[in-house]
C-alpha cells in the first residue's frame, strides 16, 4: 500500500504554466506557484496602484532574463547574474594599449581594383625583403611520448590525429628550444578544453611547476580535470601524484585575455619562470596573450612563448603588438585594413562548400568513439574551419576582390599577408629582449594555419 501511495504521489502532475508557445506548439513547461496559471515570464502584466501597467524589462546584469520594472531594485539585490568583487588578477583592458583610435573597417568590394593591386604589390615586396627563406621549417619527428598512447588508439579519427600531431610538434619545439625548466608556470592562453595543457603536464609535470589555463568561455568536459591529484586508473595514469599535500598544480581562469594580469595569479606567483603556449589563438587574442607575458610584473620571469597563430582577419590594428613596425615598413592604416581582409584568402578554399570539396566519407569512421568527436569539436577554432565572415558560407571569391588572380595566387597572397602580421609581432618581441622568429611547425597537410611564433630568453639559474 505504501508503494502504491508513493507511485501515486510521484505521478501527480506539477502545476504547469498555461502559456501556449506558438513556435513549439505546446504549453510552457515551467512550473507555477499554487493558485497561479502562468510562470513569472508569461504572467500577464499586472497594474500598479496608479493603474499603469507594470512592464517587464531586461535585467541590467543579464538581458537574457527579465524582471518587473517596479521590482528592479529588489531583483538586482538577489539576481544570480550580479557582478561580484573582481579577483586581483582581473584589470579592465590590462593588455590593451591606451589612447589608440581604432581604424574603420573596409570592404574589398568598395575598394578600386587599382588600390588592391598596389597593396598586393607591397605585400609581395615586403615578404621578399624580410621573410623569403627566413621562416624555418621544423623537421617532423616521431609523435611525442606524452601523446603517443592516445595517438595510437585504433578508434581515433584522422581529424583528431591531426590535432595530436600539432600538439606533439609544439612539445618537441619547446624541448628543443630549452624552454622546459624546473619551477615553471606553463600558461596556456586561449586554452579551450585544455588539451595542450593536459599533454604538456604529462610530458613535463614535476613538483614546483604549475599549469595556468586562461579562456573566456565556460566549457564542459575540460581535459585539465584529469590532472587532479591522485586521479584514478581510468585516466591513463596521468594523475598528479608528486606534488605537496594540498597543492593543486592546475589553475583555470575564466576571463577574456585582454583583462587578465598573469603576474597576479597564484600559479604565476608561485613559480620562478613562465612559459606561454597557445595552439591557434584567434586574431587579436594573440596580441593580448603576448602583452600579458610582456607586462612589467612578469616579463623578467617570462622564459619564452610558443604560439601557433590563426584568424588574422580578426586582428585589430589598434590592439596589435608591433603595429608600429608595420608602419615603419610603409604600411598605412588604410592598407592594414585591406591586408587583414586579404589574409582570409589563405584558408577560404576555392569557394565551394566544404561538403562539396570533401572526399567520400568512410562509413567505418562514422562509428568512432564519442571522445574523438568531442575532441574535434573543441578544436573548431583550428584554421581549417576558420574563414573570413565574407566567405564562411562557401560563396565564391569575387573577381573584384583580386582582379586577374587565380585561387592559388590569392591563397599565396593571403599566406604572405599573415606572415607579415606575425613578423611584426616577432619584431616587437625582439624589442623586449627575446630571441624570436617564425617557423612552420607542421606541414600544410596537417593544418593550413601552420605558422608558429617562437620566442625565448637565455636561461639563468636562480638558485
Amino acid at each position: 500500500m505504501n508503494n502504491c501511495n508513493k507511485n501515486c504521489v510521484s505521478k501527480t502532475p506539477q502545476p504547469q504554466c498555461q502559456y501556449f508557445v506558438i513556435r513549439k506548439k505546446r504549453l510552457c513547461r515551467m512550473t507555477v506557484r499554487p493558485g497561479r496559471q502562468y510562470c513569472g515570464e508569461h504572467e500577464p502584466e499586472p497594474k500598479l496602484d496608479d493603474g499603469q501597467i507594470d512592464t517587464r524589462i531586461p535585467c541590467p546584469n543579464d538581458p537574457k532574463h527579465t524582471c518587473y520594472a517596479s521590482k528592479l531594485e529588489k531583483h538586482l539585490s538577489i539576481c544570480n547574474a550580479r557582478q561580484g568583487p573582481l579577483p586581483p588578477y582581473i584589470k579592465l583592458n590590462a593588455n590593451v594599449p591606451a589612447d589608440i583610435k581604432p581604424s574603420p573597417p573596409v570592404s574589398l568590394n568598395q575598394v578600386p581594383k587599382e588600390t588592391i593591386a598596389l597593396v598586393i604589390e607591397k605585400i609581395n615586396k615586403l615578404y621578399d625583403k624580410y621573410l623569403m627563406g627566413n621562416i624555418e621549417t621544423i623537421e617532423q619527428q616521431e609523435i611525442h611520448e606524452a601523446v603517443l598512447g592516445d595517438f595510437q588508439e585504433s578508434n581515433r579519427t584522422e581529424k583528431s590525429r591531426r590535432h595530436l600531431r600539432q600538439v606533439s610538434s609544439l612539445l618537441h619545439i619547446a624541448e628543443r628550444e630549452g624552454l622546459v625548466q624546473p619551477n615553471t608556470c606553463y600558461v596556456e592562453l586561449g586554452a579551450g578544453k585544455g588539451h595542450l595543457s593536459y599533454y604538456l603536464w604529462r610530458a613535463w609535470g614535476a613538483a614546483g611547476s604549475r599549469v595556468l589555463l586562461i579562456d573566456r568561455a565556460s566549457l564542459r568536459h575540460k581535459r585539465d580535470n584529469k590532472l587532479r591529484p591522485h586521479a584514478s586508473d581510468t585516466d591513463n595514469g596521468s594523475g598528479v601524484t608528486d606534488v605537496p599535500e594540498g597543492v593543486y598544480p592546475v589553475c583555470r581562469v575564466r576571463a577574456p585575455l585582454e583583462h587578465v594580469v598573469v603576474g597576479r595569479t597564484e600559479a604565476a606567483r608561485d613559480c620562478d619562470h613562465l612559459l606561454g603556449l597557445a595552439k591557434h589563438l584567434c586574431g587579436a587574442a594573440t596580441d593580448y596573450a603576448l602583452r600579458s607575458l610582456l607586462c612589467a610584473r612578469v616579463v623578467g620571469r617570462t622564459r619564452g612563448a610558443l604560439l601557433a597563430t590563426c584568424c588574422h582577419h580578426r586582428v585589430l590594428r589598434a590592439h596589435m603588438l608591433g603595429a608600429h613596425h608595420l608602419q615603419e615598413m610603409g604600411i598605412t592604416c588604410e592598407e592594414f585594413e585591406l591586408i587583414v581582409r586579404m589574409v582570409s584568402w589563405a584558408t577560404c578554399g576555392d569557394g565551394r562548400a566544404r561538403d562539396r570539396r570533401a572526399p567520400p566519407r568512410d562509413h567505418d569512421h562514422d562509428r568512432d568513439h564519442d571522445r574523438d568527436r568531442d575532441h574535434d569539436r573543441d578544436q573548431d577554432h583550428d584554421n581549417e574551419t576558420r574563414t573570413n565572415d565574407k566567405h564562411e558560407t562557401g560563396e565564391p571569391i569575387k573577381e573584384s576582390d583580386a582582379p586577374e588572380r587565380t585561387v592559388q595566387e590569392r591563397a599565396e597572397i593571403g599566406r604572405r599577408g599573415k606572415a607579415l602580421l606575425d613578423y611584426a609581432r616577432v619584431l616587437a618581441l625582439r624589442d623586449e629582449g627575446f630571441n624570436a622568429r617564425l617557423c612552420y611547425f607542421v606541414p600544410t597537410t596537417v593544418s593550413p594555419e601552420n605558422v608558429c611564433i617562437i620566442a625565448s630568453k637565455p636561461y639563468r639559474d636562480t638558485n
